[in-house]
Parts: C-alpha cells; sequence; structure tokens
C-alpha cells in the first residue's frame, strides 16, 4: 500500500464521489479508480460498494479508512519531523492531545510563546476522550497528550500540572438538587445521570459511592462534555462531570454542584516511555516547567 494511495482512498470515502475527489485531488477519474480497484485487488477484497450517484465504504473499508487515517498522518508527521531536524529553529507540526479541560490554558499559553519564536512551526491540537487520546499518542500521531486523573496510565513519563478538579453534578437550574451547596452518594440514588463513558466502568467512581456505578440509574453516556450539557439543559438528566468545563451558552441554565465528601482528580501532560521527543515536544514542556 503506497501511501499517496491511502490518502486518495479516504478523500473518495469522504466525497462519497469518484469524481469530486479526483477533481479535488487534480487526478483523472480514470486513474483514480484505477488506483481504487488495485488497492482491493492487493486488500483481497471489496472496499467500497458502488452506486449510482457515489460510492460508500464497506465494513472492511471503514477499518482501512481508520487506520488510512493514522498511516497517512504518521507519515506526514514524519515528513515534517525530518524537515524540521535539518532547519534552523523549531518548525513542522507540534501535535497535541486534550480532553476538556481548562488546564490546557497553560498548554496554549506555552505553545502561543513557542510559535511566537518560531512563526514556521505549527501547533495540532486534537480533542477527544482519555481513550482516543491513548490511542493516538501510542498510534505515534500524537507528541503529548493532557490528561484528566485518577491515576497514570502505563507506558508514559508524565509532568503534572498545577490545576486540580473537583467531581461533581451538572444540573439545571431549577433542580431540586440545585439547592444544595453539594451533593453526596445519596442523592445520586434513583437520580436519571449522563454518565461519561469510561466513568460508567470506572472503581474511582464506585469507591465514592461505596457500591458498584453500575447500579446508578444511568440516562445516557457520552464521551466530551458538551453534548453532555446539552442533555442536561434538555432535561434528560444530571451530568456526572469534572468542574470548569461549563460553555457559557449553558451558564444562566445550568448550576455545578461538587460531590461530597470531595472527588478529585489532577491534570498531567504524557508522552510515550522510551521515544525521544521532538524538539518542538521538548520545547513546549521546558516552556510549561519554567514559562518565566
Amino acid at each position: 500500500m503506497e501511501i499517496r494511495t491511502l490518502r486518495n482512498f479516504a478523500a473518495v470515502v469522504r466525497a462519497g464521489n469518484v469524481t469530486r475527489a479526483a477533481a479535488a485531488l487534480h487526478v483523472s477519474q480514470p486513474a483514480l479508480s484505477m488506483q481504487l480497484r488495485e488497492l482491493e485487488e492487493e486488500l483481497g477484497g471489496p472496499l467500497l460498494v458502488r452506486r449510482a450517484r457515489g460510492v460508500e465504504p464497506t465494513e472492511r473499508g471503514i477499518m482501512l479508512l481508520r487506520r488510512a487515517d493514522d498511516i497517512v498522518a504518521l507519515a506526514d508527521r514524519t515528513r515534517d519531523d525530518l524537515r524540521a531536524a535539518a532547519s534552523a529553529g523549531l518548525s513542522g507540526t507540534l501535535a497535541i492531545g486534550a480532553g476538556e479541560t481548562p488546564a490546557f490554558a497553560a498548554v496554549a499559553r506555552a505553545a502561543a510563546a513557542l510559535r511566537a519564536e518560531n512563526p514556521h512551526l505549527r501547533i495540532s491540537v486534537t480533542s477527544g476522550n482519555g481513550e482516543q487520546i491513548d490511542e493516538a499518542v501510542r498510534a505515534g500521531v500524537l507528541d503529548l497528550a493532557l490528561f484528566v486523573g485518577p491515576g497514570r496510565l502505563p507506558g508514559y513519563d508524565y509532568l503534572v500540572l498545577p490545576h486540580v478538579h473537583r467531581w461533581g453534578l451538572y444540573l439545571r437550574a431549577d433542580s431540586p438538587l440545585a439547592a444544595r451547596r453539594a451533593v453526596a452518594p445519596r442523592h445520586l440514588e434513583g437520580l436519571p445521570l449522563v454518565l461519561s463513558r469510561q466513568m460508567f466502568v470506572s472503581e474511582f467512581l464506585s469507591g465514592w459511592l461505596g457500591r458498584d456505578a453500575s447500579t446508578l440509574n444511568v440516562a445516557a453516556t457520552y464521551n466530551l462534555a458538551y453534548n453532555a450539557l446539552s442533555l442536561v439543559a434538555a432535561g434528560l438528566g444530571a451530568a456526572v462531570c469534572i468542574d470548569g468545563v461549563l460553555p457559557a451558552v449553558f451558564a444562566r441554565g445550568l448550576v455545578f454542584r461538587p460531590f461530597r465528601p470531595a472527588l478529585e482528580s489532577d491534570v498531567y501532560l504524557a508522552w510515550k516511555q522510551g521515544v525521544p521527543l521532538t524538539p518542538a515536544a521538548s520545547a513546549l514542556l521546558a516552556r510549561i516547567r519554567d514559562p518565566a
């Protein structure tokens, strides 16, 4: 498989049409179609379903698309890193993954200062939950990842940031629990909850509850908080989440009430053990350690 072929395959899937993709890629439609047929022959079966108005990926095509995105991104990163190593100053792409946390502001400030001194450096930020970011770092697509605890993922070195998150409930302002200053485990009994997928199976939450988290009344699960808070605003339930992630659009309609006893998580910037950091990633860490 050639990188160019994988890049073109991804473009066809996203365009949903070979002719449109060929125009965007500046190649002829017959040449692109032949590339796709040769790729299918190489991989032993159909990757696309051809229809009168376009194409759709088969299950194998969807699997290839996911791998192709990672392979192409890694190839692009490798090219940029090698070019950067041969140039004066920092250049190429510094790829950072992060969950939704105000602690990212420290990373953003360091990145902005680094970019001001190195105008050929490009900053790439990927948002996602812990599982998604972890997978991308291990695949080599990301240099650094910002994680919210608890605990530490294996296979990483890390820098703990000076930020601690409280866990609690995001509630509609008209909820009876909104009148309380804090939420105890007993208040969750029978309450419809919007819970992160990771939290649903977490011993961290179960330990605070004093019982298995699977006994909770889980009305919905989420992987990123913004849409979860939309569900809270619509009245579906209360969201278990860290503090500080309430967007301004919800500020008047929702409130945050911390858990009591307190349940807290730190925030840390992590990178793969045993893998040399790029010069840009090393420089960013140095900035965060010493922002002066």
